[in-house]
């Protein structure tokens, strides 16, 4: 991963766009699955945890803030963007993807893009030697735990959504143990990961 890295530059930005639209593709395409089986591999994108693991992939292969906010932005729109897409022009020969261009969820989940862009331009301060980069290390951890504690839940009371579920655990867990070992302040690192645990799983309506 250290060699591999996203810069302010047009072919960058080029490339993290089209990786959106090929993620959104395939998010769209995994509407065949049923989503009331164990696994659930429906549209995994519509909770959280694939968009934290997602961006925080991203700002650690950024070289700026400026690059992560860019680069969020542009992966997260070139997805809503072939999402949605991808909907219209199935729905033309398939049934179960008519609706046409749903525009109102197109516009939503672009302002949720932009919020990313913002998340990312500021996480990326992590690479900063202070004590606050303890804290953004542990926000998108936290997050991913709170993630994990609500679909466990959910998990346990439905027999349903195992791939989210996992997937928020791996993220969760490697994650922790990356950032553990860059950051200088590895209390405050813990308690932020308790902390914004509990916050964000309180706040978002899981």
């Amino acid at each position: 991963m250290s060699n591999i890295k996203l810069r302010n530059t047009y072919k960058s930005y080029t490339a993290i766009f089209v990786i959106g639209i090929l993620v959104g593709c395939i998010c769209r395409l995994l509407d065949y699955f049923p989503a009331d089986t164990l696994w659930s591999f429906s549209s995994p994108q519509t909770l959280f945890g694939f968009w934290i693991i997602t961006n925080t992939i991203i700002v650690m292969l950024s070289t700026s803030n400026i690059c992560a906010g860019i680069s969020s932005f542009l992966y997260m729109f070139g997805m809503t963007l072939s999402f949605y897409a991808l909907q219209a022009i199935l729905g033309m020969f398939i049934p179960m993807f008519s609706g046409g261009f749903r525009f109102g969820l197109f516009i939503l989940f672009t302002v949720w893009s932009i919020a990313c862009a913002i998340a990312a331009f500021i996480l990326y301060y992590w690479n900063r030697e202070h004590i606050f980069s303890s804290v953004l290390y542990s926000l998108p951890v936290g997050a991913l735990f709170a993630e994990t504690i609500a679909v466990f839940i959910y998990f346990l009371e439905h027999q349903t959504f195992l791939f989210q579920l996992l997937m928020d655990i791996i993220g969760a867990v490697v994650f922790t143990i990356i950032f553990f070992k860059k950051v200088n302040y590895r209390k405050m690192y813990i308690v932020g990961i308790v902390l914004s645990t509990l916050v964000f799983y309180y706040i978002f309506p899981w």
